[in-house]
């Protein structure tokens, strides 16, 4: 892929990072945190989601792979907790670590989620040719 390419299209460094999601959500950047969010169904079946919390709120986060606001939910026999979590680059994505939880986010997940809802002029080609 040629400099000219790569530069036009949406890479997951320039959407991992706090500011991006404090301006994609209106939230100021200060009160927001890395973290892993961990759901236990009735079945105690466990979910680990890597996310960012928002200090000063307990009842949502960002999901970050879902692209929205999630509420914490503790019904009918689900149980979910937040930690706050380290945040890594790592080869081919990015680690979220709190006590003995993990969540591998891969580079090539977070921009499928992503590059349609960033203007670039790779997306603008890409729109052009389903004229």
């Amino acid at each position: 892929m040629d400099k000219k390419k790569k530069s036009a299209t949406i890479r997951a460094v320039e959407i991992m990072s706090l500011e991006f999601f404090a301006k994609r959500f209106n939230v100021a950047k200060k009160l927001l945190s890395w973290a892993l969010i961990v759901s236990e169904n009735e079945d105690a079946e466990v979910e680990t989601t890597a996310g960012i919390i928002i200090r000063g709120n307990e009842n949502i986060f960002i999901d970050i792979i879902h692209d929205r606001f999630t509420p914490k939910m503790n019904i009918c026999g689900c149980k979910t907790t937040s930690y706050i979590a380290t945040f890594n680059r790592v080869k081919g994505g990015y680690k979220f670590v709190a006590g003995d939880e993990s969540k591998f986010l891969s580079c090539e997940e977070i921009e499928s989620v992503y590059r349609s809802k960033i203007y670039s002029p790779a997306l603008n080609d890409e729109a052009g040719k389903l004229n």
